[in-house]
């Protein structure tokens, strides 16, 4: 019974670490944020074209890294053109801006 616990734990313990590092490597991907007229070049160039600008303001400060990853994957499925340094770079932007920023709000 103790050896079956202590396997218990240790699987526990193995897909704890498995699972943080896969955390942790989504943001490795996107680097830091642009500077703030970037962000806001490429919020006005490809994210206003199908939303207003109080939704995307509304979203800031309330989704991780990987929400937002997960959320400019399924504009692009739903046809948003964008190269992949242009996605890893609105992730990290949208991702960086604190809720209300005026490079999204304004």
């Amino acid at each position: 019974m103790k050896t079956i616990i202590k396997s218990a734990l240790y699987l526990s313990a193995a897909m704890t670490v498995l699972l943080l590092m896969a955390a942790c490597s989504g943001t490795a991907e996107i680097g830091e944020a642009p500077s703030e007229a970037v962000c806001k070049s490429l919020v006005d160039a490809k994210c206003v074209q199908c939303h207003y600008k109080t939704r995307i303001c509304d979203a800031l400060g309330t989704k991780s890294v990987g929400q937002w990853k997960r959320s400019i994957k399924f504009m692009i499925k739903q046809g948003t053109q964008l190269t992949e340094d242009e996605e890893n770079k609105v992730v990290a932007c949208l991702s960086s801006l604190p809720r209300g920023s005026e490079v999204v709000c304004k």
